[in-house]
This record gives C-alpha cells, structure tokens and sequence, in this order.
C-alpha cells in the first residue's frame, strides 16, 4: 500500500451517511421492534458496516524493535523486546561500577508490519546508538516482515540501512511486501528465505486531489531514482510497475538474483571482491579467477556445494533470523 490512508475521513463520510439513515429509521424501528425484531435489522447492519470500516482502518503499524542478544554461561540471552521509538527504552546507559560507559550492547533487530514515518524516526535512533558505540547488531543482520507501507517512508528507512552498511534478511516463514520491498534493498547484503512480492505503488486514498496524475508521476521519479541510487537495475523498476496494485508478484530465487535482491549489488560486490583481494595480497583478476575454481569445485561437490550456499546468506543468514523471531 502507498501513501496514508485517510481513515478518519472516510469514516466520518460514512459515519455521516449512517446517521442521516439511521435517524430517518429511528422511530419507526422503536415502534416495529416490539412488535417485530426482524425489522430492526437495518439498523444492526448499519452498525455492522461501521464497525467494519473501523477495523479496515486499523494498521499494523511498522515497529523497529531490538533485544539484547548476550551470552551468559555459555548460553544465549535474549532481553524482553524493546522499541527504537520508545525514549524509555533508548534512554538508559550502560555503566560499570566506577561509571565508564560497557562495551556495547548487541541486539538483534527487527522490522516488522506497516511501514510509516514513524520508524524513519526510529531508524534513526538506532544509527546514533550505533554510532556513539552503545549498540552493535548482531550479526549485522536486520530482519524484515512486512506487508507493505508509505513508499518514502520505507525508501527513506533503505537510506539509513545502506548508510550503516547492515545486511538485511527475510527468514524463513516471513514475507516482505510491497513497499518493505524497499526498505528491505538498503541492505548492503540481502538473504532471503522467506518471500519477496512486488506490485506498482497507488495512493489509498480516494479523495479527489489537483493534478493527482502529476503527483503519481512524481512518486514514480522517486522511486525510479532510489531503484538506481541502490544500484538496482532499472529492470527491477519496470517488474515492479508491471504489476497492478490488486495483485502481488512473489518473486522466484531466479527473480532475486536477477534483480540483486539475493546477495550484493555489482557496485557492493566489486568493492568486497577488492578488498578481499588486497587482503590477500594479489590482484582482483587472481582473486576472481580463485573465486571460479571455488565455485567449480563446490559444484562438483554437493557437500561443499550446500556449505558454498549457505555461505552467501541464502539459508543460513535466514535461520540465523528466524530463531530470534520478534513473536518468539
């Protein structure tokens, strides 16, 4: 879904033409339900559909959540969840005894529901807790599960990703949708084991608006160019037009990989190759030509073939995800 929808106004409107109905029926239903309940039914239907416009309206809203991921004794502790856009839950300090600030906390991350501005603000916090040394993410990793959101809101939440250079995952059982589409992109690695699905944005609301063509147009140039400033193809942008706002194109592994959606943008990768090659101390054409005899071998080898996968992310990152699941 794209844009917000205006809930209030629509149930005002219907609310509205309820009670012009509703009050033209109201003393003949006082006098008929004595005598006949069946004819009091009108009205309960009118209630009815109120109620259900009400639900219609209500949200999943996005929640950008975290947890202390610590080990004590050997095993793993996970902290109650906690919510980047609650103060009181970014507030504190870790502190030792003599007051220096601890080493920073490692949580795990989590984007789960509908997206809206409001956990554009709570990325942000999350970047200045990262930033001051008072949080790492473990694993680099921050799961997605969502389906769908304010188009800005959730490129402007891949912005903020792409600049802290996480990885971003959908773990198996989950799906992202929509506009968590984008969000999910600012990931400088991306793994999925669950479900990606696209379909062309829309503005929810029905309201009639001056130029309201001129403004789509608008949001079509935007995310156009956040498509190429994440180093997408413009391939990607033309599927994700391609599919009407009804329906929902689940990609297949082909789809992810095609449109770098699984693993790392060409601009992403010859960086990483680069530096792994001057770790080594040799030349980006050595390294790559080393890179191919791996692969050659993991190929012949389906052992080393399923390690070679899981490797890249496209199942072990997703595990890794799952089992901190925010519903756990």
């Amino acid at each position: 879904m794209i844009g917000k929808r205006d809930c209030r106004a629509d149930m005002r409107r219907t609310s509205d033409a309820l009670h012009d109905a509703l009050k033209s029926m109201q003393a003949r239903r006082h006098r008929a339900a004595a005598s006949n309940p069946a004819r009091s039914r009108p009205a309960i239907a009118a209630t009815v559909l109120l109620l259900a416009l009400v639900l219609q309206c209500v949200e999943p809203r996005a929640e950008l959540l975290f947890r202390s991921a610590d080990e004590i004794n050997g095993q793993q502790h996970r902290s109650a969840l906690r919510n980047y856009a609650n103060p009181s839950d970014t507030a504190y300090l870790r502190a030792l005894a003599d007051g220096t600030q601890a080493a920073a906390e490692e949580v795990q991350v989590f984007l789960h529901g509908y997206i809206t501005s409001a956990d554009v603000y709570g990325a942000k916090v999350m970047e200045s807790l990262l930033k001051q040394g008072r949080q790492k993410i473990a694993g680099n990793l921050v799961s997605f599960a969502g389906n769908g959101g304010e188009v800005d809101a959730a490129m402007e939440l891949g912005r903020i990703l792409r600049r802290l250079g996480v990885s971003t995952v959908v773990a198996e059982g989950d799906q992202c949708l929509s506009s968590c589409v984008f969000a999910f992109m600012g990931g400088d690695r991306r793994a999925v084991a669950g479900r990606i699905g696209i379909h062309r944005p829309y503005f929810s609301s029905a309201r009639e608006v001056p130029d309201r063509r001129s403004h789509y147009r608008q949001l079509q140039k935007r995310l156009q160019e956040y498509i190429e400033e994440l180093d997408f193809p413009s391939s990607f942008y033309e599927a994700v037009m391609a599919v009407p706002p009804q329906s929902v194109n689940i990609l297949t592994p082909s789809d992810l990989k095609k449109f770098y959606l699984e693993g790392m943008s060409p601009s992403a990768q010859d960086e990483a190759d680069a530096a792994s090659a001057r770790r080594l101390g040799i030349s980006v054409a050595e390294y790559l030509q080393r890179k191919t005899t791996a692969s050659n071998v993991a190929a012949d080898d389906p052992a080393r073939q399923q390690q070679g996968e899981s490797a890249t992310g496209n199942t072990a990152v997703g595990r890794a995800a799952g089992s901190g699941k925010a519903g756990q």
